[in-house]
């Protein structure tokens, strides 16, 4: 199947015969027109450094082109460049815990593992690019985050939670010359250094360039744990014409990194064992490590045809490395279903740990095309959208046999970990195809107050696994055909106020399992969404706010099989509801004070299946068979973080920085949400953030994280990874502009 070619005849199809008229649309064209009477389209790129306020108005994330968030059927919220300087975050995951119905996912140390809306998900989303999750990256490169509340068939299709994603955009080149010099010191998770230099390489300014790069070279709070980190990000950029524009961007990643995962769930307590939160269950390299190496090499091609047409291609090339070691206590076993520490009998002393040993790889290649038409039909303005999608993500891991001594809590000793790396105990290589084509359709009706909306997709995804040691095919290539739509509408009630609907629906593979008693594909996970909810814009755009209301539903999730099956290793299970309101506030309440906040409510249930219904539930000794709370999921949350801006007088250039964030109780369950062992407690986390500007070119930061030096449990995993949070830390940066 060649998608362009169907793209196009479906194109000369839907503008067979339309008188097609020049629109102006209030979103900002991608260039100033060549000529006075040409059109201003939506573009495929928007710059938010310009913007100094925390919160963004427009996204791409959504509908892939540069939308007013407004006009969106669907709750969508960016966070630019100054708020991610503000909270100057070590895992960048933590910025979503001022986002309502979103927070930090279930570990502290991956790009992805972020929960929206009661449901987790692993993604590393950039620039509109879903390569594989890989190291934790530097914040320095990254102009905004895009955070799309809810499945999304147009942004992607066979990837991603259907509680949203996160769309991170990296920096672009400038037109003016700057050089920043960056350091920055601390208690720990802090010693780094960076530079980002921009500006023009040709007289004309068509030619630009940027290059960013960061050293980190840190302790962590955690026994044991480390980053060892190089980021750079160099990027081209070329201005044919007013109209037209091609993209260059490179990304490297050097990571060595801690094996840390936590601590084991007490059996006799159900909470993490009782002791200081630095602990960690595995040791220092050479005992315990990771490494990561991410390159990827992407381009982006914009140009308007003519008056009523844009075109986006896009390409990414990737390939990612992650191997690691490491010894995990666990004190339950998912597959048995039963403690590996007997609660009944364990008073103390050291039990076993399993030992991770592999070495993985993935290669990602993703070609990306779309056009954009703007045109008037009567008293109807269009905005029609047609792209296409060819993906291709093959992968493999080797894994070693090794072993590790038993683990204290109580006390440390000595470890010993060994690993037969002369021999391979498994080898897997897998094959992941995807194609797709969507169309989504943009009306506005009655002087553009009522915008209606629907979209279309149309995927074609594979799927194969083989066992390089035995040269056996475990699973032959299967094929999935999936159409996914999505549709809305959003009306303007009065200038500044703005209601909507919206019904959005996303999929995932699931690999091979039984299906009532026969071997073969599994059908995919569905997740579908319907919101309704209000938008508002007062005082002059000083003022944003928007609240909805979500219901989420993912149906065939799968858990592993029990006994475990090695032919067919998954089950599946009725999957996850998922219901409740959130909503964001940003609010400049005077020349100098800027405030943000969000705030959610709701109820996220997983929907159990027969393999559940016979079991003993540990933390109420009852069978259950519904409503088991989601994993490390607050139900409850809200936030708010303050800056106040002096801007005369004796502290002129001093700004001053407060936020405070709170999380209720959190569910512990296994991984498939089949089990559930109890919760964590809730808590509120208080931050700081201090910067001073001398002059033009020197500048000072200090970030005060954890200001009480609250005791809490950032995350929690599965019954056998729950995380404590890290305990007051300062870290103090300077900038240096020429």
């Amino acid at each position: 199947m060649k998608p362009s070619y169907h793209i196009l005849t479906m194109l000369a199809a839907l503008t067979a015969g339309i008188p097609l008229v020049a629109q102006t649309t209030d979103t900002p064209a991608s260039n100033d027109a060549s000529k006075d009477t040409a059109v201003q389209l939506p573009t495929f790129t928007i710059n938010s450094e310009k913007d100094t306020s925390f919160v963004g108005k427009s996204s791409l994330s959504s509908t892939r082109i540069a939308v007013d968030i407004a006009d969106l059927p669907q709750s969508v919220k960016v966070l630019n460049n100054s708020f991610i300087k503000a909270v100057n975050p070590f895992m960048l995951s933590d910025i979503l815990n001022y986002t309502g119905g979103a927070q930090s996912g279930a570990l502290n140390w991956t790009p992805g593992r972020l929960a929206i809306r009661g449901y987790t998900g692993d993604g590393d989303y950039n620039d509109g690019f879903a390569p594989p999750a890989a190291s934790a990256v530097d914040s320095a490169i990254y102009e905004r985050f895009e955070i799309i509340k809810g499945p999304s068939s147009i942004f992607l299709a066979a990837d991603g939670s259907p509680g949203g994603v996160v769309n991170k955009i990296t920096k672009s080149p400038l037109s003016v010359q700057q050089t920043v010099l960056s350091a920055q010191v601390g208690l720990y998770d802090a010693n780094r250094a960076g530079i980002d230099s921009t500006g023009p390489v040709t007289k004309d300014g068509k030619l630009l360039y940027r290059v960013i790069a960061a050293m980190q070279y840190s302790d962590g709070f955690y026994d044991s744990t480390y980053m060892h980190r190089f980021t750079l990000l160099p990027s081209l950029s070329y201005q044919f014409s007013p109209d037209t524009k091609v993209e260059f961007k490179t990304m490297l990643v050097e990571t060595t990194w801690p094996s840390y995962n936590g601590l084991p769930m007490d059996p006799r307590t159900m909470q993490a064992w009782n002791v200081p939160y630095e602990r960690s269950s595995s040791e220092d390299s050479p005992y315990n490590w990771r490494h990561d190496a991410v390159n990827r090499v992407w381009a982006n091609f914009t140009s308007r045809l003519n008056d009523y047409v844009v075109l986006r291609i896009a390409a990414m090339n990737a390939y990612d490395r992650a191997d690691r070691l490491e010894s995990i206590a666990n004190t339950w076993n998912e597959g048995a279903r039963t403690w590996i520490v007997n609660p009944a009998t364990y008073t103390g002393g050291p039990y076993a740990r399993t030992t991770t040993a592999d070495d993985a790889t993935t290669r990602y290649r993703d070609l990306q095309t779309d056009l954009n038409f703007n045109f008037k039909t009567g008293s109807v303005n269009h905005s029609l959208l047609v792209g296409s999608e060819v993906r291709d993500q093959p992968s493999g891991q080797i894994n070693y046999a090794g072993t590790s001594s038993p683990w204290d809590p109580f006390n440390k000793t000595a470890p010993t970990v060994t690993v037969n790396y002369a021999a391979k105990s498994a080898w897997t290589q897998t094959t992941s195809t995807l194609a797709r084509a969507y169309v989504l359709e943009t009306a506005k009706f009655f002087n553009d107050r009522l915008l209606l909306s629907y979209g279309v997709t149309r995927t074609r995804a594979t799927a194969s696994t083989t066992n390089v040691l035995t040269s056996v095919i475990t699973t032959p290539e299967y094929v999935v055909f999936k159409n996914l739509k999505q549709y809305g509408a959003v009306y303007k009630i009065y200038d500044g106020l703005n209601a909507f609907y919206g019904y959005n629906e996303n999929y995932a593979l699931n690999g091979v399992g039984l299906v009532n008693g026969v071997s073969g594909p599994l059908p995919p996970k569905q997740g579908k969404q319907t919101e309704v909810g209000l938008k508002s814009t007062f005082l002059n755009k000083k003022l944003t706010a928007n609240v909805s209301y979500f219901d989420i539903k993912q149906e065939n999730n799968t858990v592993p099989s029990s006994p475990q099956d090695p032919l067919n290793p998954n089950v599946l299970v009725p999957g996850v509801i998922s219901r409740g309101f959130d909503g964001d506030l940003s609010y400049q309440a005077t020349r100098n004070l800027y405030l943000i906040g969000s705030f959610a409510l709701y109820k996220a249930r997983s929907v159990l299946g027969p393999q559940s219904k016979t079991f003993v539930q540990p933390y109420t000794k009852s069978i259950i068979t519904n409503n088991i709370p989601v994993n490390n999921i607050a139900q409850n949350t809200w936030s708010l973080f303050g800056l106040y801006r002096f801007t005369e007088g004796t502290f002129k250039g001093l700004n001053v920085g407060v936020g405070a964030n709170s999380l209720s109780r959190r569910a512990i369950t296994d991984g498939a949400n089949q089990v559930w062992f109890g919760y964590v407690p809730g808590r509120v986390l208080v931050n700081s953030n201090i910067t001073y500007r001398l002059n033009k070119h020197l500048s000072y930061g200090l970030n005060l994280d954890n200001v009480l030096n609250q005791k809490y449990i950032y995350s929690v995993r599965s019954q056998n990874v729950i995380v404590p949070g890290q305990s007051f830390n300062a870290k103090l940066s300077v900038d240096y502009t020429f």
